[in-house]
């Protein structure tokens, strides 16, 4: 584990002081990053899909302004709060959903019931509106490292860190505290973001289904999250520990871009 035993007691109270000063427990990708994955995702769709998507949403209708709507609606609706992650134990070799996925009730599962819904088109109007919101959402979510992270620390919101002098903790930072730092304008990064994404690699991340994807968000999560961050807690966060997360993350954006994409096109682009 990642806390060390001696230093659990200092770990807690300083979780408990985040709470009390009322920085709650990050749960997704920040409303910036669900928005930066929704416009990349919008760059690649076809005529035929965006079509489609006004015809189900409304007109003027975009990706980006349905992206956060899953999180919008939590509170009344607490029954969908383990859709927007999949905990898989550290020393899992393979995605098992019988084991990562009781009931059906983790992300890979729903993103998969929400794409059935949208592509069967037997629902009514407001209940294939609702699934493709969580499916835009959702696949953002897939995308976040921590989001296929490990039960023992709830997917890094148990470990304490210091981020520029301010404190945080894992999954925040991932979350959000990265974007905060790097971003000014949202639409003049996604535009930049997708700018950068090479033909060979769009090519590559648009291979493969959501089990794969999980698996690979669960191994970038061992690989490049938490890396480097044994010891006790507060972890401080270091540039080179934050310019190597940093790079991550845009990648991280710009694949669930591409790959939500990839799976409108396939549904609607027909």
């Amino acid at each position: 584990m990642l806390i060390r035993l001696t230093a659990r007691g200092h770990a807690c109270a300083f979780l408990a002081t985040l709470l009390l000063a009322g920085v709650v427990p990050a749960w997704s990708w920040g409303p910036a990053g669900h928005r930066i994955t929704a416009q990349i995702a919008e760059k690649r769709l076809n005529p035929q899909t965006r079509k489609r998507l006004e015809l189900l949403a409304g007109k003027g209708s975009t990706l980006a302004s349905l992206a956060n709507w899953a999180d919008d609606i939590r509170e009344e609706r607490p029954e969908t709060a383990r859709w927007h992650y999949i905990n898989i134990p550290p020393d899992a070799t393979e995605l098992d959903l019988d084991r990562d996925c009781p009931g059906g009730d983790c992300i890979t599962v729903k993103a998969r019931e929400f794409l059935g819904i949208i592509r069967l088109g037997l629902k009514t109007q407001e209940e294939r509106l609702d699934a493709l919101r969580f499916l835009i959402h959702l696949m953002g979510e897939l995308h976040q490292p921590l989001h296929a992270g490990f039960s023992h620390d709830r997917g890094g919101n148990d470990i304490a860190i210091v981020f520029h002098g301010e404190e945080s903790t894992l999954h925040k930072l991932w979350d959000s505290d990265l974007l905060g730092k790097h971003i000014s304008d949202e639409d003049l990064f996604a535009a930049q973001l997708l700018s950068e994404i090479r033909p060979q690699d769009e090519k590559r991340w648009s291979r493969g289904h959501l089990k794969e994807w999980t698996w690979e968000s669960r191994q970038l999560a061992l690989e490049a999250v938490y890396d480097g961050l044994a010891g006790e807690e507060p972890k401080n966060i270091d540039d080179a520990y934050r310019r190597r997360a940093w790079e991550v993350a845009k990648e991280q954006l710009a694949k669930g871009g591409i790959r939500l994409a990839v799976i409108m096109n396939e549904i609607w682009g027909h």
